[in-house]
């Protein structure tokens, strides 16, 4: 007979859901294996050294709106994982940037984004580079086939991969539906040295900036403007409508683009760093979502993600929570 690493629970994805769910199952007793096909876990909370500087490259804040999320974000806060970003908002109207003023409480992770998933991954073991290519059926059980050829089995499966990457492993079971009704877009991510503030045409000084109407800009953060960071590095979103466009062009080609497009909006010398490209960077649409952001697929085999939840980080939080007290209803 074959001996494969057997597991409770098997988690795929060790972004935010992942972490969270991983978190309150193993809080109940239930032992529990995440897995990420990456290098580094937390998802989109990413985080990117670049020439001994380091910067966030994926998500850039989040906010708070359900008290379930709050408890967890003030903890953290206590902790020193997450402190609050009070920057001087603008946006794009006419394609110009404005101040537009909020009273938005936004988090950032600190020192940086993926501090969050190193406060909620403190006691859970990740198994990283870890791809899983298929999971079968497999009698009672679930089978979970590796790029690497490993073979992993366990009681209950949850998949917090983003969609289509999920559709993919999930061959043997009915998600296609899924995986069209809850499509994801793409962003373009590039990162920018600039040595100038940058300002409005009345002279105000911006620490970020929503896209507003701007074709290309989706999203910019000042690097040095979030509580004990010290880089001149500016981080800019592409639109997903921007992004599809430019869905296969070559980061260097990107990486022109959108520094061309910057220098010219803010009159400012800025010299491109480097492009990632966000395959799956949030939810077309994220009024689309499934009842408590999760999906069951069979008794033991479970969904979830940002992507079921309208997106946001607080999104992502609440949908591995969700997964985990259902699996523990079970």
């Amino acid at each position: 007979m074959e001996h494969h690493k057997h597991s409770d629970v098997l988690i795929i994805g060790a972004g935010i859901s992942g972490l969270m769910a991983a978190t309150k199952l193993q809080e109940s007793g239930i032992s529990v294996t995440v897995l990420d096909k990456g290098r580094h876990y937390g998802g989109r909370m990413a985080t990117r050294a670049f020439d001994g500087a380091i910067f966030d490259h994926g998500a850039q804040f989040f906010t708070v709106r359900d008290h379930r999320f709050q408890v967890a974000v003030e903890s953290a806060v206590a902790a020193g994982f997450v402190t609050q970003w009070k920057p001087n908002m603008g946006t794009f109207q006419d394609h110009q940037p404005i101040a537009s003023p909020d009273h938005q409480a936004r988090f950032v992770g600190h020192p940086y984004m993926n501090s969050l998933g190193r406060f909620l991954s403190q006691d859970i073991e990740i198994q990283t580079e870890s791809r899983v290519q298929m999971v079968e059926p497999n009698g009672d059980l679930f089978r979970l086939i590796l790029t690497s050829q490993e073979t992993l089995t366990a009681d209950c499966v949850l998949v917090t991969a983003p969609v289509d990457q999920m559709v993919a492993m999930l061959q043997h079971f009915d998600v296609e539906q899924l995986g069209s009704r809850f499509a994801m877009d793409p962003t373009w991510t590039t990162v920018l040295s600039v040595e100038e503030p940058l300002r409005g045409s009345a002279g105000e000084s911006f620490d970020a900036l929503f896209g507003g109407d701007h074709p290309l800009f989706d999203f910019i953060a000042v690097e040095n403007s979030k509580p004990g960071r010290q880089s001149n590095f500016i981080v800019v979103h592409a639109t997903p409508e921007w992004s599809t466009k430019h869905l296969e062009s070559d980061p260097a080609e990107i990486s022109e683009l959108i520094r061309e497009a910057f220098s010219e909006t803010f009159q400012v010398t800025t010299q491109a760093r480097l492009s990632h490209r966000w395959r799956y960077a949030r939810p077309t649409n994220p009024k689309v979502t499934a009842q408590k952001g999760i999906y069951q697929v069979s008794p033991n085999l479970w969904v979830a993600g940002d992507y079921l939840a309208g997106g946001r980080v607080e999104g992502a939080y609440l949908s591995g929570l969700e997964a985990a007290e259902h699996i523990l209803a079970r």
